[in-house]
């Protein structure tokens, strides 16, 4: 592609996907840890981990390198300590929500979502749910689950999207006996790639080290619930390396004290796209009774989404389908143990749904 043209297609962009969240305040922690000369996992994403879970408001949060290797760590800790069985899932989400519990040798029961809050639609939850069942619930597109109509489900959660958000005066990340975040460039802080999985459980905590650093022992404090002395070449599971780089840590400390900024940003911009929706007469994503989206994004779903896609090609406004669709559409869904039946929810968002990206600065809806 010519420069001049790359330069024409930049002009159109006047709504991005995503913008970053970085200032100088970041760069100078990067080179913070430049200059010391630790850029493997160290102090700098041991107080980030602290950080963390002081702001989400559990007693552990362990850091990796994406939000996907936090899905996969989860799963992987949950499956080696009660064994597979059967997982209930939405229909809606990303790919890395659902291939860990593929690779660990689960049956995949898929749910249909709400129409209005794409996330669960409760009484096909309620229809699917026979008591033996494991939860995923996924928070999509920054918006929580209702999670607390179902107290005695055993939950994981995907909190990848929705970081900040909150249910019953709680913030997500508290739900699930694990749960997952992402960082990744257009998520609500940004640091290149990284994830994060939450946690009260200390045991589930202390796999979750070992498994971070290939199964290894030398991360475990010295008093462990493994009863064992932490050593140079030990190892308990079969782990992965998904260590973060201390860089990530360093960002993610500098990220967290601007995340309410953030948060505001972004609910503000909700505010005045509500107004766009009823101008136009579009379709709102909704938030759950008791709950509190921190608005990863925008989510359009109607009959006549291909016009608003022309529309948005000629004034420069970015989108991209609404996740991934209706995941049992995806050809690689012939690889997984699943179940479902007529997903009519989904099959609208996978036909007739797109978003735009969402951010802390100000968009300007006034082309529409």
């Amino acid at each position: 592609m010519s420069e001049s043209k790359k330069t024409i297609e930049n002009q159109l962009v006047h709504i991005p996907l995503a913008v970053t969240t970085w200032g100088e305040e970041e760069r100078e922690a990067i080179l913070r840890v430049l200059d010391s000369g630790m850029v493997t996992m160290g102090e700098e994403v041991k107080a980030f981990e602290e950080e963390y879970a002081d702001w989400v408001n559990t007693k552990y949060a362990v850091m990796v390198n994406s939000g996907s290797s936090a899905n996969l760590l989860m799963v992987a800790a949950y499956t080696l300590r009660n064994g597979p069985g059967t997982v209930i899932v939405p229909a809606v989400s990303w790919s890395t929500s659902y291939s860990p519990f593929q690779q660990y040798g689960w049956k995949l029961k898929f749910v249909d979502i709400d129409p209005e809050t794409l996330n669960y639609h409760i009484p096909s939850l309620e229809k699917a749910y026979t008591g033996t069942e494991l939860i995923l619930a996924v928070n999509l597109l920054g918006n929580p689950n209702e999670f607390m109509d179902f107290p005695s489900m055993e939950i994981l959660e995907d909190n990848c999207e929705s970081m900040g958000a909150r249910y019953a005066n709680m913030r997500t990340g508290n739900f699930g006996i694990m749960s997952s975040h992402s960082m990744f460039f257009s998520h609500h802080i940004q640091t290149m790639e990284g994830g994060v999985i939450t946690t009260d459980d200390e045991y589930f905590y202390q796999m979750l080290l070992c498994l971070r650093s290939h199964g290894w022992t030398r991360h475990l404090p010295e008093e462990n619930v493994f009863n064992v002395k932490p050593s140079a070449y030990d190892f308990l599971f079969p782990g992965y390396n998904v260590r973060p780089i201390e860089m990530m840590g360093a960002v993610g400390r500098v990220q967290l004290e601007k995340i309410d900024g953030f948060l505001k940003g972004r609910l503000e911009n909700a505010a005045r796209w509500y107004e766009v929706c009823k101008k136009r007469g579009w379709w709102y994503q909704k938030e759950p009774k008791h709950g509190f989206s921190s608005w990863f994004s925008f989510a359009i779903v109607e009959d006549k989404i291909e016009e608003i896609k022309k529309e948005f090609d000629a004034k420069g406004i970015q989108y991209r389908p609404l996740v991934a669709g209706n995941f049992t559409k995806s050809p690689s869904i012939k690889y997984y143990n699943a179940e479902f039946g007529d997903l009519p929810n989904a099959d609208s968002v996978h036909t007739n749904g797109i978003y735009v990206g969402n951010y802390h600065t100000p968009i300007d809806w006034s082309m529409l």
